[in-house]
């Protein structure tokens, strides 16, 4: 229930604070704060923009970023913070961890399109109904004409999708390679991601970090 999601939500914020606390680096403490109030404001952003079909591309990497990549790249230079592998190293980490976050959320908008309902664990089409207009659509909108972006409009209006309405998105989705294109574009976050550990010297945890955006773009859920 909402209560208890909430509840515990505040919970774990206070928790990973706590922890934090135990190494008496007041940077990370203020990175921990930064990147917190960049999700916030990602969150927020992304609300004003709920049932915006015409949300142009920029708009909708914006959000990508507050409410997913900086999550990424603070998460990474964090693990550099405590390291103590130096400022460059650190920049590189961060810089690692952002375009994964961002290669991992256009993924995550494209299994809405493309994934297995009982795989995703989700239903399917949940951010059209949501009013959500992702990467995939945004491409569509600019490649097809209006009787499409007309069935779009109308289920991000109606909060609703017939068997039959989404037959037709994926149709489209298809035809117009919007879904494939998307997914180049995730492809092209991966490799930059992978790129920015090139300074680091070869390790089990290097070949790790190179493994993570490959997995990130075959996921399935």
């Amino acid at each position: 229930g909402t209560d208890i999601t909430v509840l515990l939500g505040d919970y774990l914020y206070i928790k990973s604070m706590a922890l934090a606390l135990t190494h008496d680096s007041l940077d990370l403490v203020r990175l921990l704060c930064d990147v917190t109030l960049r999700m916030i404001e990602g969150e927020l952003y992304q609300l004003t923009k709920a049932g915006d079909v015409d949300i142009a591309e920029e708009e909708h990497f914006e959000i990508i970023r507050r409410k997913t990549a900086f999550l990424f790249g603070g998460c990474a230079q964090i693990g550099g913070l405590l390291g103590n592998v130096g400022t460059e190293r650190e920049a590189a980490l961060r810089e690692y961890g952002f375009n994964l976050g961002v290669a991992f959320q256009l993924v995550d908008d494209l299994l809405d399109y493309t994934a297995d309902q009982e795989a995703l664990g989700k239903p399917i089409g949940g951010d059209l109904r949501e009013g959500k207009v992702t990467l995939p659509i945004i491409i569509l909108r600019e490649r097809v004409g209006e009787d499409a972006y007309a069935l779009i409009r109308t289920i991000v209006a109606e909060r609703a999708v017939t068997p039959e309405q989404w037959r037709e998105v994926l149709r489209l989705l298809k035809e117009s390679r919007a879904t494939e294109l998307a997914y180049e574009r995730a492809v092209e976050y991966a490799e930059r991601a992978k790129g920015c550990l090139a300074m680091f010297p070869p390790s089990r945890e290097r070949d790790a970090l190179v493994a993570l955006p490959d997995y990130v773009l075959a996921r399935d859920r």
